[in-house]
């Protein structure tokens, strides 16, 4: 055994493989995310679950990802799949200063396109357990003209029609000021403004949110945010339990990031980070789009 943060845990157990936190690599990577993998299996690296990122479910569908996909399951590595959805996908919202349409995700799938891919999303994963669907960021933003759009609305309606799939594991975050400045100076170059939610706004959300669990049977998480509990995206034990042959995975907790309960995985996407052709406006890795 060994001892890390205070924890007992086995020793090498099977690495949990991410891909990725940095880019959509299902979507604009296939090709190297695949590679990325076989290059561990070459080196003789077992992994217990590769983590999947997107915001493009359709592209975990097709060919060769999806036959690759389905060959790593019959090898006993597990497939966890992190899929966003918020709504906002090539949704106009308000103007910017210049006069054209504010879309944060111009090339993000729309709600319409992306909902109805969730049943063969959950049937590649084998569970609708091995999704965890972020509704991540929640925005409100103040348009050039000072008028005010919230997200906030689309979260039940996403979490209705995910759950009568199975789908019960959810996360969110908001979309906050003075964390990012490339991010502030986006905005402050489109003549918008980001509007987090104030201390009691957050009280008042954490709260209805608890509601929103209870209607539909669910299990809602923040991602790192201040106020609400700490969560996992990547959690080591429930891995485990997720698991085939409930096989152990690393359950160490790094602590990167402040409010961060994650634990220990292997992000794949490189870096510098490639290039992210969905071109979110709040990105804060390396965005790449046309205005």
């Amino acid at each position: 055994m060994s001892i890390f943060d205070g924890k007992p845990i086995a020793m090498n157990p099977k690495i949990v493989l991410s891909a990725s936190r940095m880019t959509d690599m299902p979507k604009f990577y296939p090709d190297k995310l695949m590679e990325e993998v076989n290059n561990r299996l070459a080196r003789g690296l077992e992994i217990h679950t590769l983590v999947l990122w997107t915001k493009h479910p359709a592209s975990l569908l097709i060919d060769p990802l999806r036959s690759y996909l389905e060959e790593l399951k019959n090898k006993n590595i597990q497939l966890y799949v992190q899929l966003t959805i918020t709504g906002l996908g090539g949704l106009s919202i308000g103007i910017k200063s210049n006069g054209k349409p504010l879309v944060l995700e111009p090339k993000a799938p729309s709600l319409q396109d992306s909902l109805p891919a969730l049943p063969d999303i959950v049937n590649l994963a084998g569970s609708p357990d091995r999704i965890r669907l972020r509704v991540d960021p929640i925005v409100r933003i103040k348009d050039s003209k000072g008028n005010t759009f919230s997200s906030l609305k689309f979260l039940p309606v996403i979490i209705k029609s995910s759950a009568q799939y199975g789908i019960k594991y959810f996360s969110f975050s908001f979309l906050e000021k003075n964390m990012h400045h490339k991010v502030d100076k986006r905005f402050r170059e489109m003549g918008c403004q980001i509007v987090p939610p104030d201390e009691e706004e957050r009280d008042r959300t954490f709260h209805w949110l608890k509601q929103v669990e209870s209607a539909y049977g669910v299990f809602i998480s923040a991602c790192c945010v201040p106020g609400f509990p700490d969560s996992k995206c990547i959690d080591g034990e429930l891995l485990q339990r997720l698991h085939d042959r409930q096989e152990p995975a690393d359950s160490r907790q790094p602590r990167k990031r402040p409010q961060c309960g994650c634990t220990y995985s292997i992000d794949i996407g490189g870096w510098p980070p490639k290039l992210c052709y969905t071109g979110c406006d709040y990105c804060y890795a390396h965005a790449n789009y046309i205005d």
